[in-house]
């Protein structure tokens, strides 16, 4: 071995793997270890405090890990570009909501995990489209939701309603719910599907712009527009505001009754009416 091939060698054994993973990968994303196996990419960013999900993720990416971050929102272009990801890790976040089009594009999505977030509804069109692509290629698609502190309404009725069909496309294990009060530490698949209500009393809901809502389009309770919640506070306040008009306004016909009485008793007659000409200096009764 001549000497040139010998010095090669060894700066190969000096120089740190990273530094040659930095070159394979230049558009890795900051925080973030790719790693291309067999034409594979996997992107994992675990663990690195992210508050967002990079927007600089290669789109070749295949597998893709975010858990033990803060994330609190994925959004409906969160994802934008990276159409060939089968599968996505969003477990051990802070994850309160998720737009109904964040899965829009991810018709390759075999499985992604929800577990040990912050969630306590879901829309079910959130899943459309990677599960409509699964189903006609026929694979299998797989959502993760244990450990989320689920509020058992009607708006998560939809979920209910796939465990008592033994679904196979949404863990029911650790599936419990946080709320109501009455229905706390009991697992969704247990419930009655009877028992989940929303509260009559709420009039109308927030309804959200864009694909960021996630509240259901079909709920029953959701008008055109932006309208607010009518609490029963208010419903009360309502009612004694137009309770306490019609009292005045009774209150006045009974004081003008009274006063009309009066005047016919004093008289002992209905009082005279005449009609009135004006002068130039005074006023002259007919």
């Amino acid at each position: 071995m001549g000497e040139r091939k010998v010095f090669l060698v060894f700066i190969l054994l000096l120089v740190p793997d990273p530094l040659f993973a930095q070159v394979d990968n230049p558009q890795c994303p900051k925080l973030c270890d790719c790693v291309d196996s067999h034409g594979e990419m996997t992107v994992t960013c675990g663990g690195e405090g992210l508050s967002q999900i990079p927007t600089d993720i290669p789109t070749s990416t295949i597998w893709l890990v975010l858990k033990y971050n803060n994330l609190a929102k994925i959004g409906s272009h969160d994802f934008k570009g990276l159409k060939q990801l089968k599968g996505i890790d969003l477990s051990h976040n802070k994850i309160k909501k998720i737009s109904r089009g964040a899965l829009r594009h991810l018709v390759h999505l075999d499985n992604i995990d929800l577990s040990d977030n912050a969630l306590q509804t879901l829309s079910e069109e959130t899943f459309a489209a990677p599960l409509a692509a699964a189903k006609q290629d026929g694979r299998r698609f797989f959502v993760f939701l244990a450990n989320n502190p689920w509020r058992c309404d009607c708006h998560l009725k939809w979920l209910a309603e796939k465990y008592a069909n033994d679904t196979i496309v949404y863990s029911e294990r650790l599936v419990s719910c946080d709320s109501p009060a009455n229905l706390n530490g009991s697992y969704v698949s247990d419930v009655p599907l009877s028992d989940f209500k929303c509260d009559p009393e709420v009039t109308f809901v927030e309804s959200e712009q864009g694909n960021d809502a996630t509240t259901p389009k079909t709920d029953p309770r959701v008008k055109t527009g932006s309208l607010k919640p009518l609490s029963k506070g208010a419903t009360i306040t309502t009612i004694c505001v137009v309770a306490f008009a019609v009292l005045a306004v009774l209150f006045i016909m009974v004081r003008i009754g009274r006063e009309y009485t009066t005047g016919r008793q004093d008289t002992g007659s209905e009082i005279e009416t005449r009609p009135m000409i004006l002068t130039d200096t005074r006023e002259v009764y007919m």
